[in-house]
Order: structure tokens, then sequence, then C-alpha cells
């Protein structure tokens, strides 16, 4: 019954330091009027409207590497790293559409874009 216990309450111990290591610090930073954060594989927002001139800072708060890539070829950031950003003017008063160009299937990593 020792043996039992004993085995019991040490996987439990590993359960328990295995899930606090496995948790990352929540970040509390608020996220900025004119930035995109590419967390989760999802873009937040999904949708957003700018005015003619307005940079965007895009900002990988995910662990994966993602891009910022505009669907008629415009512009793509490249790689951007997890931690990393990519600053984008939007001169044009008009629509972008903007997905990952490593998750180009994964409809909720996506953005849209209406300049006016």
């Amino acid at each position: 019954m020792k043996r039992v216990l004993i085995k019991i309450t040490t996987a439990l111990f590993i359960l328990v330091i295995t899930l606090i290591i496995s948790c990352k610090k929540k970040n509390n930073t608020p996220q900025g009027e004119n930035e995109i954060w590419l967390l989760y594989k999802r873009y937040n927002p999904t949708v957003i409207s700018i005015k003619r001139g307005t940079t965007l800072t895009f900002i990988n708060k995910d662990n994966a590497n993602h891009s910022v890539t505009e669907s008629t070829g415009k512009f793509a950031s490249g790689k951007i790293k997890s931690g990393d950003r990519y600053e984008y003017t939007f001169n044009d008063s008009t629509s972008y559409t903007i997905y990952c160009n490593y998750h180009p299937d994964n409809l909720q990593e996506q953005v849209y874009i209406t300049v006016k």
C-alpha cells in the first residue's frame, strides 16, 4: 500500500511540476492602436479599418514563425520570428487581404484591412 501511495504521489508531483514549467507568463502589455498581433496562429484583430498613411505594426506573440503576406503580392514580410515585428505603411485607399505564408490554409490567420 505504501509503494502505491508513493508512486501516486510521485506521479502527481511530476505532473504538477510539468504543468508549472509549461505554463508561460501572461503578457499583460495592452495591444496598441495600430498593432496587429500574430498570436496562437491567428491575427488579432482580423478586420481593421485605417486611414491612408497609417503604419501598422505586426508583432509575432506566438512561438511559431509567421509572415505578413499581401494576397496580390504588393508586399511580404518574410519570416517573422517569435518576438519580432514587421511594419508597413498603407498609402493606397483600397482593401488588403493579409495571410501567413507559413499557414496559408488557416483561415483564422488572415486579416482584412480597409484603407480610407
